[in-house]
């Protein structure tokens, strides 16, 4: 059963006696461990309707880039064939959803989407509910707590989240699956739709249409996720306390385009941790929960998640008096987007995130912190950061993405001593890479991946 904290009204519309039950699927990206998916199968039985699933494909979204629309495709493929194994159909339209869900809301008895974070997202749910003739309702699907049941403000840091998630994490934790299938099953909605070959060409177009960018090292689909989760259960997971901030040691999952894209459950993998009773365990639900939920705090309860203006005060502050500070370099976006600066660490970290499509997470934050360095203002750094962090990222245009970059800038974090440009910011140089770990070998393997492009 889905927790009733997971469920919201989005309009004071009726449910209609209509001809299906409407699903758009946008934020959770998967049919398994997907109470949105769960929540609209057993609305569509009470209703005694077929169930409809329907994904849009957005040109021009929030930057994303050809490895971004690939790795969602191969995703997408891979859930037409469980959906439909369910009893619903599963349906494929190009262009803006708002449109679309208005057109399809017509002949809907009710419409259930997936919860969003990004106010992007969340104003087109907004107009999409207002627009629809019937009754929309959301289901919050992609974290293990939700947020507002863990918190009805902005959190200052994870030290104040953490006993609020710790208190009522265990009950959604108990979530189990039940794959509810569809009694009034439905073969052909009589919809026009994209089928799955149409939408690869579909991308392939976009690929040919816009700026390029190589494919990133991922492979998207919740398959590809289950055995990225039982490689690092097996192989990593033992060493991830000691070892997961060192880049020259490859123990961290991987797994954060999945959940970004929805196509892994975080209550999933993390019932799967559980189970181990590794040593290592705690830490890594540490960053599931607490730290991956906080970011989705931060993005809730901050409409300036994405801007300078999220930063806290007292960072703005000693940011701007060090403003006049001499800085030693300076590079343009250009130059750093193609990792052209003196620092081979910097274009080592910028180079990874060009060719995999993700970043080790301790280079991340020498990255940002560089970046604040190399630039005239904090303001500039920060937009550098978005574009970049958006552009590139498996895991761009996402809650934990800003709140990574907001973090480079103080959030979630507490003044330290002065320096030179940072103030009391948090400050981070190449000589503390060198005396924390072999960094050379990191520097080595991106050097390897760059050959074998």
């Amino acid at each position: 059963m889905v927790e009733k904290e997971r469920i919201s009204l989005c309009n004071d519309k009726e449910v209609k006696n209509g001809e299906y039950v409407l699903y758009w699927m946008q934020a959770s990206q998967r049919a398994c461990f997907n109470p949105a998916l769960e929540y609209a199968c057993l609305t569509a039985n009470a209703l005694n309707k077929p169930l409809i699933v329907l994904f849009c494909i957005m040109p021009g979204y929030l930057a994303a880039s050809f490895r971004h629309y690939k790795f969602m495709v191969e995703g997408l493929q891979e859930n037409s064939d469980s959906i439909r194994k369910r009893g619903a159909a599963f349906i494929i339209k190009a262009g803006e959803p708002c449109e679309i869900i208005t057109e399809l809301s017509k002949n809907a008895s009710m419409i259930i989407f997936d919860f969003a974070y990004l106010d992007f997202m969340k104003a087109v749910r907004k107009k999409a509910a207002a627009q629809s003739v019937c009754r929309v309702v959301q289901v919050e699907s992609n974290v293990v707590v939700p947020v507002a049941a863990a918190s009805s403000k902005e959190e200052y840091s994870a030290a104040t989240l953490r006993p609020k998630i710790n208190a009522v994490v265990s009950k959604y934790l108990d979530y189990e699956e039940e794959k509810t299938e569809i009694k009034n099953k439905i073969s052909d909605p009589q919809i026009e739709s994209l089928t799955e070959q149409q939408a690869k060409e579909y991308i392939q177009n976009f690929k040919r249409n816009n700026r390029y960018f190589d494919e990133s090292s991922f492979t998207g689909g919740y398959s590809q996720a289950c055995q990225k989760l039982e490689v690092f259960i097996k192989d990593k997971l033992h060493n991830y306390a000691g070892m997961r901030n060192d880049p020259t040691c490859e123990v961290q999952s991987d797994l954060s385009p999945y959940l970004h894209f929805g196509q892994i459950s975080p209550v999933y993998i993390a019932k799967q941790i559980i189970k181990t009773l590794s040593e290592s365990a705690e830490e890594y639900l540490e960053e599931l929960i607490v730290r991956r939920e906080l970011a989705h705090n931060f993005v809730m309860y901050n409409e300036d998640y994405a801007r300078y203006d999220s930063v806290p005060v007292w960072a703005k502050k000693t940011l701007a008096e060090h403003l006049s500070d001499p800085r030693e370099y300076y590079y343009s976006p250009q130059q750093l987007e193609n990792a052209q600066t003196h620092d081979e660490y910097w274009n080592s970290a910028q180079n990874e995130l060009l060719l995999r499509g993700k970043m080790h997470n301790y280079m991340r934050m020498y990255w940002g912190k560089k970046i604040i360095e190399w630039s005239e203002t904090p303001q500039k750094a920060f937009e550098i950061m978005v574009y970049l962090n958006d552009r590139y990222e498996m895991d761009g245009r996402d809650p934990s993405g800003y709140a990574g970059i907001c973090w480079c800038f103080g959030k979630h974090d507490r003044p330290w001593s002065s320096r030179r440009i940072f103030g009391n910011v948090r400050y981070m140089n190449d000589k503390g890479l060198e005396r924390k770990f072999k960094i050379q070998k990191y520097v080595q393997r991106i050097e390897n991946l760059k050959k074998g492009r």
